[in-house]
């Protein structure tokens, strides 16, 4: 099974309960299905189970780096993504053995509007998201960048905003 998938790129909803409730779906055909969603379970939980159309299981859970909770992508054989902070607000890098990606909003981020955001290698752009969570490549992506990128638009990384003012 290719590791990389060019888009259009769409994580689905296909189920409400049992497995999968989603499907990543990149050029119509089905490369991923997952499990159930939300911040809760994969912060503080078991985390979100992936299985790709070859039957390789991964599970996208959370670690502690620094003073942020952060999800990774994790297999058995060890980890396939990790992600951070980097710059600014809403701003993450997501990061594997053989890539690395900055994910940045389009536009000022609101709590009940929808925002583009941008996908970059170093100076290229890779990709873009619309507002409808459909990725558009330019090349190839990893999967795992993928679902690493939908994971952080949608619940991004708890504590990278200040919760209490600091006194100056």
């Amino acid at each position: 099974m290719p590791t990389d998938v060019e888009g259009p790129i769409a994580l689905r909803p296909v189920s409400r309960s049992g497995f999968p409730t989603h499907e990543l779906i990149a050029a119509g055909a089905t490369i991923a299905r997952l499990g159930r969603d939300g911040s809760l379970r994969i912060f503080f939980g078991r985390g979100r189970r992936v299985e790709l159309v070859d039957g390789t299981e991964w599970r996208i859970k959370a670690t502690t780096v620094g003073p942020y909770i952060v999800p990774v992508i994790s297999a058995r054989t060890g980890l396939v993504a990790t992600s951070g902070p980097v710059g600014g607000r809403r701003c993450y890098g997501i990061n594997g053995r053989h890539f690395g990606f900055v994910l940045t909003p389009l536009g000022r981020v609101r709590l009940l509007r929808g925002v583009g955001w941008l996908m970059r290698r170093h100076q290229d752009e890779v990709a873009t998201i619309d507002t409808t969570d459909v990725m558009q490549t330019n090349e190839p992506v990893p999967i795992a960048a993928a679902l690493m990128a939908f994971t952080l638009i949608d619940h991004g990384i708890p504590g990278e905003a200040k919760l209490m003012p600091t006194q100056q």
